[in-house]
């Protein structure tokens, strides 16, 4: 079945490419009072037709622009025939509006969530966190954007002119079956070593082509998959400057000609395009395919081109080894697809450690496959952006240099961060962002207090 349909995406991928399918831009919402609708759709693909999930449409979610002290508050209107939860990935909130698994959305109802921007600026995201069915719900197009804007992001001369030289681009791959849709039917199989697509979309559309003029452009990119680790690069080894991470902007930008991001982070980068450019955004699967994702083509128009900044304003976590509590946290994959963190599978009912506000940590995580079960993990924790100290005993690359809240965990690797909470008390989750892993119990909570 997977050969015949990648046959056909082959063929089909011939003929798309010699149309012009110009990539969505996701809608962009702002303001104090934010309406989300969380309702089911469809979408139309070359093979057929799938059913989804959206907010305020058919597939994925409008972008949320914000800024740095701004107050929100939210209507979110429950549509679907099924509870469902949105949390904020990335966005220290109080507890109580975190959207983890404890505040659902009751079908037919209305969340009215409310919490002031404390962060500085960055790319977030928003997506459902509902116990056991994240990753059903994520893959069938409930996920958004979430950028913050502040006065330092304001003032730098690059690109921000949303949909025009600033650039959304969530990746995610789909697996399309020989009815042409996709269809969330994961086996044991994909929720140990992860549930792979066929194809890859772009906001939601498959081979989009995005026309440009010459110049410079930022894409803020997004692993928005279930359980796939992407290698983005372009077709013509075009060299980009990586300018942020997850927790915003790094300390040093870094050249290169490709990244490796893991499901839920996210990176902005600075690519210059001269006139008559032609090349593809390339999305290759860890340990699977890889596709030629978007088509980019330029115009013999000149537009705006940027110097790319070297260094940028950025605070990391100030920690102390001597003198900063300790904790370690081992991501276990065990047989019959049991996954545990430390020993323990989620419990709604059980608060794993407890720790005063105003405090920072120094967590160790440690990936420990059992036995054939080496697969790789990744580490998110609610309501903070933290620093990475070392990899494998070692200072990380220039990719972690900067704050994040998501990051990947290969077979046997040893990652330590510095971690701090801020202003806000209750009960937040730590988690793989593996949405097979976490839904089949590789979650814990902590208490701030």
């Amino acid at each position: 079945m997977k050969l015949k349909s990648l046959i056909l995406f082959s063929i089909l991928s011939f003929t798309l490419f010699s149309q012009d399918r110009t990539l969505p831009i996701p809608k962009l919402v702002s303001g104090d009072n934010i309406k989300l609708n969380i309702q089911h759709g469809s979408i139309n693909l070359p093979f057929g037709v799938s059913k989804t999930m959206g907010f305020n449409g058919d597939y994925l979610g409008p972008t949320i622009m914000v800024n740095k002290d701004e107050f929100l508050s939210f209507k979110i209107n429950n549509d679907l025939n099924e509870d469902t939860t949105v949390h904020w990935h990335g966005l220290r909130v109080p507890a109580e509006y975190d959207g983890g698994p404890h505040q659902i959305i009751g079908k037919g109802t209305v969340w009215e969530p409310e919490f002031k921007i404390i962060q500085s600026a960055s790319t977030l995201w928003y997506h459902p966190h509902l116990m056991g069915k994240t990753g059903e719900h994520v893959y069938n197009g409930l996920a958004g954007l979430f950028i913050i804007n502040d006065d330092y992001s304001k003032s730098l001369k690059i690109p921000k002119d949303y949909g025009v030289n600033d650039i959304p681009i969530i990746l995610q791959d789909r697996d399309i079956d020989r009815n042409g849709s996709f269809v969330y039917s994961p086996n044991m199989h994909d929720e140990v070593f992860g549930y792979f697509g066929n194809i890859i979309l772009v906001n939601g559309a498959f081979e989009p082509v995005l026309n440009i003029n010459a110049g410079t452009y930022r894409f803020r990119v997004l692993n928005g998959s279930n359980s796939s680790i992407f290698r983005v690069r372009f077709s013509n080894d075009k060299k980009f400057t990586v300018i942020a991470g997850d927790g915003g902007f790094l300390p040093k930008s870094l050249s290169t000609s490709e990244i490796i991001i893991s499901p839920g982070e996210r990176y902005e980068i600075l690519t210059d395009f001269d006139t008559d450019d032609e090349s593809f955004l390339i999305t290759d699967i860890y340990g699977g395919s890889s596709f030629k994702s978007m088509k980019i083509v330029t115009s013999n128009r000149e537009g705006v081109f940027y110097t790319h900044p070297e260094t940028f304003l950025s605070k990391p976590v100030e920690y102390n080894q001597k003198s900063n509590t300790k904790r370690e946290f081992l991501m276990e994959t065990q047989m019959m697809g049991r996954f545990t963190i430390n020993g323990k599978a989620m419990s709604m009912d059980r608060v794993d450690f407890s720790l005063p506000v105003d405090s920072t940590e120094i967590w160790t995580i440690k990936n420990i496959g059992f036995g054939m079960m080496q697969v790789p993990h990744s580490f998110h924790v609610h309501d903070t952006q933290f620093s990475v100290i070392s990899v494998n005993d070692k200072k990380p690359g220039a990719l972690y240099s900067g704050l994040k809240d998501t990051i990947l965990i290969m077979p046997g690797d040893k990652v330590e961060i510095a971690v701090n909470f801020i202003e806000y008390l209750g009960k937040y989750m730590y988690h793989c962002h593996f949405l097979e892993h976490e839904d089949s119990g590789m979650m814990g909570q902590f208490l701030v207090e």
